[in-house]
């Protein structure tokens, strides 16, 4: 379940050949047969999509849900059968093959199904599921027909057939060239979300689009096509089910660094060119601050030197006039003195400051023109007019053909109010701005955080400007308006906060299950949490019913008027990973291993989900600290040994912890040395940051790791030169030795003297020895040996096994 909603939740997705190879390893650790496996796997599906369904504003997520059910799952799982020993077809028609069992199976959770179609569709999922395994090849003809009949008392009629086949399906990439029109794209893009069965198609028509535009520089098709892709923000995410984002994005980074304008055009089609570069770039930095990719600029963008990527890491910079090539100098001093003085934005200007000139010198030509109206704590009188004209020329930005370079324009000012507080010009401008009605909504969802976070210290701190509280006020409610943040960002205690929701999390899933929110709540009623902020540790009972411990809850009043924070899913990859992000990660390891043993003592572990939280990357970052391996590592080498000594108390909880344990060795376990999967990956990426120092320099994009074709280059290029900096144990080895070891019974060796001579030797164990490895801790032992594989895969493990029966 945990890895269903790692695939629907974190973006970008791991790539189909890692999740193909993750699923192999979730179904041996399992044990299961194909037919159960796959039932699981299609009901923790089901189970996101009800929970989608069931939220009223829940819309986008739901479509996305239903494009991982119909589309992106039934895909998986035909991968995996492609890799699975070859099976003779079913001769016999009254028969049903795997995949048709696993339907049959799955269509009698009656309410899970039920929970999964939107009343205002009108539509079963049940045929849809039906459709798209028909799509797959993985159920029969014949089997569809029996369950539409008895479904929906219908046949599928063969028109119906023939575009489950294909052959109605969208592949007009060429026609869309050849006549690109806003209608045929906006098309294109609407139904890609709703039209799950070519679904797959139609995004790759999309790709193949940007992608030819981009390299042709065709400026006005690309940008027709980023407005139709940004009315449905839903679509990027759909788009990361299936492929990386360097694959959308590289066309448009390829556009912004190197488009030119055409002097030949008239004014008008210039400025329409200008303001098609604004939508393509403000596309391409919104897609960029959506998934966070800042922080991992070398993996999507590919060249450094290019203009995208050296914005990108100084926006918002405003530079020295004496810094500048005489070009650019000359470009700020013409805006500047126009601005000052009121005059008209000369044609002649417009032509020689391209797009991208605007775009890096706005915030110089903005600190150049406010340093020329003197005034230092409140505006002097004799500079009134000055500013008030001046203000007028800004407000030129606000036009659609320069309107882009407002981004780093906000950035700029936010940065001037923090650092100069003394003066109230910028805070005047960034006030006087956002308040027009012009001011674009995009702009604010990229620089709305940190407007907030200004206008909460210009509110706070008496040595900052004062704002007019009517200007504050609807400057705020302006971003509010067109952001939505999830909780933990308005929060004034984030870290706090998310401590505090992560343990509410792990208990409703060891209490809850799988039910709805109510349960959620219940728990959350009878946790305590004290008006410092202070979070006690101690053990709640679940209550069924009744009003639970809400006597010392100052969050109580909070929950009831906003519980979204919450979120319908259980499982909220989002919270875990700014739990991680923000903790770090001794901290993060804490909490699951607390968790853990809390449950161990009520015999309601769960060890499944501590070790998915471990082996499978939630956070897509070059920083070492963040990555899977760094979090086993503190797990086998701080907590484990520690804990198993001193801190078990009962056999479930050790037997808890040896079952996670388990589950974390066979799911990073390196079948061959060919075999480049997820726990390769996770050691090969800390293995590339420990050689490259400070981590700033030199490192692979991941679109390279998971290129198998290039391992041989990367290994000599980033590890063979750095031979003495490279990791060289495994998982394993850490595990045996710092956590196998502690069982090992060392007897005590002492010498018997006789007459001054040494006689022999005895050997005898130490108590806590003993007590360790047949006491509590006995479980956790147990727990390994759980799965067949553990003494092969683990030599050292049979061994201590059978010394420990023979001393006995």
């Amino acid at each position: 379940m945990f890895f269903v909603y790692n695939l629907v939740q974190t973006r970008p997705v791991m790539t189909d050949y890692m999740a193909v190879e993750c699923l192999e390893k979730l179904q041996h650790i399992k044990d299961s047969y194909d037919h159960e496996f796959y039932v699981e796997l299609w009901v923790s599906a089901l189970t996101g999509l009800a929970e989608e369904c069931g939220r009223v504003d829940g819309v986008g997520h739901t479509l996305l849900w239903k494009s991982f059910v119909l589309v992106k799952l039934p895909s998986l799982i035909e991968k995996l059968e492609n890799k699975k020993p070859k099976i003779v077809p079913l001769i016999d028609e009254t028969k049903y093959n795997c995949h048709e069992c696993v339907l049959n199976q799955l269509f009698g959770y009656k309410g899970l199904i039920n929970a999964c179609n939107l009343p205002v569709e009108g539509a079963d999922i049940s045929v849809d599921i039906l459709k798209a395994c028909l799509s797959r090849k993985l159920v029969r003809r014949e089997f569809i027909e029996r369950q539409l009949l008895i479904i929906l008392n219908h046949h599928l009629s063969e028109l119906e057939y023939g575009e489950i086949d294909g052959v109605n399906a969208v592949g007009f990439t060429g026609s869309i060239l050849e006549d690109p029109s806003k209608e045929i794209i906006d098309h294109l893009v609407s139904a890609a979300i709703t039209g799950f069965l070519h679904q797959e198609s139609r995004i790759e028509t999309i790709l193949k689009l940007m992608s030819e535009w981009g390299a042709k520089l065709e400026i006005t098709p690309l940008a027709i096509l980023c407005r139709s892709i940004m009315k449905f923000p839903t679509l990027l995410d759909i788009i990361h089910l299936y492929q990386r984002p360097s694959e959308f994005i590289l066309p448009l980074e390829q556009l912004c660094n190197t488009w030119i304008t055409n002097e030949t055009e008239s004014l008008q089609s210039l400025l329409r060119d200008y303001e098609n570069f604004g939508v393509v770039f403000l596309f391409l930095i919104n897609t960029i601050d959506r998934y966070e990719f800042h922080k991992n600029l070398k993996d999507v963008l590919r060249d450094e030197e290019g203009f995208c990527y050296k914005w990108l890491i100084q926006s918002g910079s405003a530079y020295d006039i004496n810094s500048l090539d005489p070009k650019k100098a000359m470009i700020v001093q013409h805006w500047t003195r126009r601005l000052s003085t009121g005059q008209e934005i000369s044609e002649d200007l417009i032509r020689v400051t391209s797009p991208i000139d605007l775009i890096e010198l706005s915030p110089t030509i903005f600190k150049q023109a406010l340093s020329n109206i003197g005034g230092t704590d409140e505006l002097e009188v004799a500079a009134v007019a000055n500013f008030e004209t001046l203000l007028s020329g800004f407000t030129y930005f606000l036009k659609p053909h320069m309107s882009y370079a407002l981004v780093g324009i906000c950035q700029w000012l936010c940065d001037d109010i923090l650092f100069k507080g003394k003066s109230s010009i910028s805070a005047n401008v960034l006030n006087k701005l956002v308040i027009e009605d012009t001011f674009p909504n995009s702009i604010i969802k990229l620089v709305g955080n940190k407007l907030s976070s200004i206008l909460d210290i210009i509110s706070e701190n008496d040595n900052l400007p004062n704002v007019e509280d009517t200007e504050t006020k609807t400057v705020r409610s302006k971003i509010d308006s067109s952001m939505s943040n999830p909780a933990w960002i308005t929060t004034k205690y984030p870290a706090e906060k998310l401590y505090y929701r992560f343990k509410i999390m792990f208990k409703s899933i060891v209490y809850g299950g799988r039910q709805k929110i109510s349960s959620i709540y219940e728990i959350f009623l009878a946790e305590n949490y004290d008006i410092n902020n202070t979070i006690f540790s101690a053990e709640y009972d679940y209550h069924t019913g009744g009003e639970g411990g809400l006597v010392n809850n100052n969050f109580i009043d909070e929950f009831k008027i906003n519980p979204s924070w919450l979120g319908s899913h259980h499982l909220d990859i989002e919270l875990f990973r700014k739990c991680l992000e923000i903790n770090g990660s001794r901290i993060f390891v804490d909490l699951i291993v607390e968790e853990v043993l809390s449950a161990g003592k009520k015999g309601m572990g769960i060890p499944e989900l501590g070790a998915s939280l471990f082996t499978l990357p939630i956070c897509y970052t070059w920083n070492e600290y963040l990555h899977s391996t760094t979090l086993i590592n503190i797990f086998f080498m701080d907590f484990l040994p520690i804990i198993l000594e001193k801190k078990i108390d009962m056999y479930t909880q050790s037997y808890a912890l040896g079952i996670m344990t388990l589950f974390i060795l066979m799911m990073t376990k390196k079948e061959n040395q060919d075999n480049f999967g997820v726990g390769n990956i996770t050691n090969m990426m800390i293995d590339i940051s420990n050689s490259i120092g400070d981590g700033t320099n030199d490192i692979i994009m991941m679109d390279d790791i998971i290129d198998t074709s290039i391992e041989e280059k990367m290994v000599d290029d980033k590890i063979g030169n750095n031979e003495d900096k490279v990791r060289e144990t495994t998982v394993i080895d850490d595990f045996v030795k710092y956590v196998l070891s502690i069982f090992e019974q060392k007897p005590k060796e002492e010498k018997i003297l006789q007459n001054g001579n040494e006689n022999g030797k005895i050997y005898h164990a130490k108590d806590n020895e003993i007590k360790l490895i047949n006491g509590p801790a006995k479980g956790f032992i147990d727990g390994l040996l759980m799965h067949k594989d553990m003494k092969m895969m683990i030599p050292k493990l049979d061994e201590l096994v059978k010394d420990n029966l023979n001393f006995v």
